[in-house]
């Protein structure tokens, strides 16, 4: 009898081992996507996992299982973010949760990643969430940034934008910013603010501006009477981009707008703006643009996305979601060969990611690695918000000369 007990015991505790140690039974691999579904960005989150998905599972699925998609809405608020983010990964059974958009949302979800251990290729900016990473490693870890660049990185690009100019005989001494009032905004002015300083550019005004905010004329005008330069927007949620530069456009003031606009990376952003983002100059976020691919896989994409909407991406959030999906079925794959017992357990597949670091980056729609916190690695031959610039209906990035496929142009009232 006691043999017998000794069994039972063995059985149960096996039956209650951690998935590390025993393969889940399972019929299909689910994958979640999370974000505000009302907007571009959560639009083309949507819509490019759906699409590497149906080419996935074209092909034979992940490991052999079907894959589905289960879509969350996070409305932009961070309650309903965490609310839907816990339906995804407990009741929806996600196996990986793609997508994002808003930092602060960001922060929400984390928590609720954290507590159910789910992975998460996301998309958001702002340094606080690779900050957790490093200050609670076990806790935050499955946590990868998938999309964009930490938003620091935006800092070093608009300050080469700034130099770029120089360069190009387009002098820059004061600078007029308006920027979001969030969380990411402020992460990108700590960076920025010494970097400009460093380069001997006065910061003539810096604005806060809130949600939806129509009022430019007054801003533009002021830029100008304090003879400014430069009109360096950094702005994401505001999403009044396009008003901007009409009202820019319409009073033709004797300086530029060059920095971070969000909508001004989006393909529709000039037709948009009735051709008024004419010679507006921008950082293209996540290093991909739909008239300047870089990858042979990233202008494949674009083209499929089209076939198969009737246009392109609504904006760069479909890069980073269409690779993360592929990046999902890689590093599953990539632990059944090596022969891992559960190559679906995320206590696995973070170490997997791991790898694909700076020295060792996989190129997808754009050059994936990531730094020892989670985030992009950023960098000329990895992920660089491009400088570009709207010329002519098409945008172009000018700058670094090595993916450069046009050169500035300045507007004829200048």
């Amino acid at each position: 009898m006691r043999w017998m007990v000794l069994i039972v015991l063995a059985l149960l505790i096996a039956l209650c081992a951690s998935p590390g140690q025993v393969q889940q039974k399972r019929d299909k691999v689910v994958i979640g996507v999370i974000g505000p579904l009302s907007l571009p960005e959560g639009m083309s989150e949507e819509k490019a996992v759906k699409l590497a998905v149906e080419e996935i599972n074209a092909k034979g699925g992940i490991l052999g299982y079907k894959v589905e998609v289960v879509v969350g809405d996070d409305k932009l608020d961070p309650s309903v973010g965490s609310a839907e983010f816990r339906r995804l990964a407990t009741v929806e059974k996600a196996d990986v949760i793609i997508g994002g958009f808003s930092s602060g949302v960001m922060l929400a979800k984390m928590e609720v990643m954290a507590e159910t251990k789910t992975l998460f290729l996301a998309d958001a900016s702002s340094p606080s969430h690779s900050a957790k990473v490093a200050e609670n490693y076990e806790k935050y870890k499955y946590w990868f940034r998938i999309t964009q660049n930490n938003a620091t990185t935006f800092a070093y690009d608009i300050a080469d934008m700034v130099k770029m100019l120089r360069e190009n005989d387009y002098e820059v001494k004061r600078v007029y910013i308006i920027r979001d009032e969030h969380i990411w905004a402020e992460d990108v002015m700590r960076e920025l603010r010494p970097l400009l300083i460093s380069l001997g550019v006065e910061i003539v005004k810096d604005v806060k501006i809130p949600r939806n905010y129509a009022e430019y004329e007054s801003l533009i005008l002021e830029a100008e009477k304090m003879n400014a330069n430069l009109i360096i927007p950094i702005l994401a949620l505001t999403g009044t981009g396009d008003i901007l530069v009409k009202q820019w456009a319409n009073l033709k003031p004797k300086l530029l707008i060059a920095g971070h606009d969000l909508a001004a990376i989006d393909y529709g952003f000039y037709n948009k703006t009735a051709g008024a983002a004419n010679y507006v100059i921008f950082i293209a976020d996540g290093g991909a643009l739909v008239t300047a691919p870089i990858t042979e896989m990233c202008k494949n994409f674009v083209e499929r996305y089209r076939a198969k909407y009737g246009h392109y991406p609504e904006s760069h959030q479909a890069y980073g979601a269409y690779d993360a999906v592929y990046l999902y079925k890689m590093v599953v794959e990539d632990a059944y060969r090596k022969g891992e017992k559960d190559p679906f357990n995320p206590e696995v597949l973070v170490k997997y990611l791991e790898k694909f670091n700076e020295s060792n980056p996989v190129i997808l729609t754009r050059p994936i690695a990531f730094t020892k916190n989670h985030d992009l690695a950023w960098g000329d031959k990895l992920i660089r918000n491009w400088i570009s610039q709207w010329q002519d209906g098409k945008q172009v990035i000018i700058y670094p000369q090595f993916v450069a496929n046009g050169k500035l142009k300045l507007p004829p009232w200048i």
